[in-house]
């Protein structure tokens, strides 16, 4: 698959892992539109490739994750023109549709709608001394990524409000310990465990783990009652999966699973 002037892809059809690398390290991996715009392409497409199973979404490898939006485009967006343009919704969306996993691997700092993007996958891995902050305030605006809905369902309304309110930063330890980042490690570890865990996530079926993550978000967009009821749909429907029969089978012949994804 190409890659873009601002992001790059690298696919391993052995482990059915796609790297995406945002590659604009003299903008601090800001998202200029250009590259809001080749990041929700090139999603679709990973969406859309059936050797693709899990996602990791990296920076630069000494950091920056990124540092949100580039400030001299947003300075000269309006108020009609946000509204006509759904400003940030493709981007949004993009992530909200995408039907696999996506761990991001944060090295450096997350800021703005760096740490929304990192918010909007299903999973993180982050350096110990990873910087995460929404900012926003301090340049006269709020988040509008999904920060402020995302941070205050993981981290509580009061914290939520004491970081978006005052734009101070938080590390990817003290996020760890709240569960909005799965683990840390030093930061010359960190893509090689993202990518450890994507590779272990991969060796499941490609089917099953994308059903699991509708039935997991399910949670974030319902009542417990219909989540439930949209979990047993989807988890009955696992069980017309070839996948399913050589699980169970294997299981009871006490071997390896061997998944053919389908």
């Amino acid at each position: 698959m190409a890659s873009s002037q601002d992001i790059s892809v690298a696919i391993s059809n052995e482990t059915g892992v796609a790297l995406l690398r945002l590659e604009r390290p003299a903008k601090r991996n800001a998202f200029s539109q250009a590259m809001i715009d080749d990041l929700v392409s090139i999603l679709g497409r990973l969406d859309a490739n059936d050797s693709v199973r899990v996602v990791v979404l990296a920076g630069c490898p000494e950091g920056p994750f990124c540092a949100g939006m580039d400030i001299s485009e947003l300075s000269q967006i309006t108020t009609p023109e946000g509204h006509r343009r759904r400003f940030l919704k493709d981007l949004t969306d993009a992530f909200a549709n995408f039907s696999k996993p996506v761990i991001a691997a944060v090295v450096g700092y997350a800021l703005g709608g760096g740490f929304e993007i990192a918010l909007s996958c299903d999973m993180i891995i982050a350096a110990e001394d990873a910087v995460f902050g929404l900012p926003e305030v301090k340049i006269g605006t709020i988040p509008g990524a999904g920060g402020t809905q995302r941070l205050a369902r993981g981290l509580g309304k009061q914290r939520a409000m004491e970081l978006i309110l005052t734009g101070e930063s938080i590390s990817g330890k003290e996020l760890a310990a709240s569960g909005i980042v799965n683990k840390t490690f030093p930061r010359k570890e960190v893509l090689a465990q993202a990518k450890s865990l994507a590779e272990r996530i991969g060796s499941m079926s490609g089917p099953v783990a994308r059903l699991a993550k509708q039935a997991v978000l399910t949670a974030e967009k319902s009542h417990i009652v219909e989540g439930m009821a949209t979990e047993r749909l989807l988890y009955y429907s696992t069980f017309g999966l070839a996948d399913f029969k050589e699980g169970q089978a294997a299981f009871l012949e006490k071997r390896p699973a061997l998944f053919r994804h389908h």
